[in-house]
């Protein structure tokens, strides 16, 4: 089944019977929401944020009774260095413009194949 084409809705349908939280990524925007009572929550991006902050991001669980405490952490890094590391690759230079801008620059079409 391609996790892609699912809704939240039918997401929660898989995972009732594990503890009611399903972290996941690819969409490269860190959020989080409960549908009919399950937790999803979107890790981010360490090197490729599509939400305006070129930061890396990772999610901080704790589990501990009686709730679930989630945590959205940034990182600084050289994002600059980065950037000139992409330039000097092979990789399409549009990649440096998305990191730049934190992902909400937009790739030409040969860029995102």
């Amino acid at each position: 089944m391609a996790f892609l084409d699912c809704t939240l809705a039918k997401l929660a349908r898989l995972v009732i019977n594990l503890n009611r939280l399903l972290c996941f990524g690819h969409t490269h925007k860190p959020w989080q929401r409960v549908v009919d009572g399950i937790r999803f929550i979107n890790t981010g991006s360490i090197g490729r944020p599509k939400d305006g902050d070129a930061r890396a991001c990772y999610v901080m669980l704790s589990m501990e009774e009686p709730e679930t405490r989630v945590e959205i952490v940034r990182v600084a890094y050289d994002v600059d260095e980065a950037i000139r590391g992409i330039r000097a690759s092979e990789l399409p230079t549009e990649f440096a413009d998305v990191l730049k801008s934190g992902g909400t620059g937009a790739l030409t079409s040969s860029a995102a194949s």
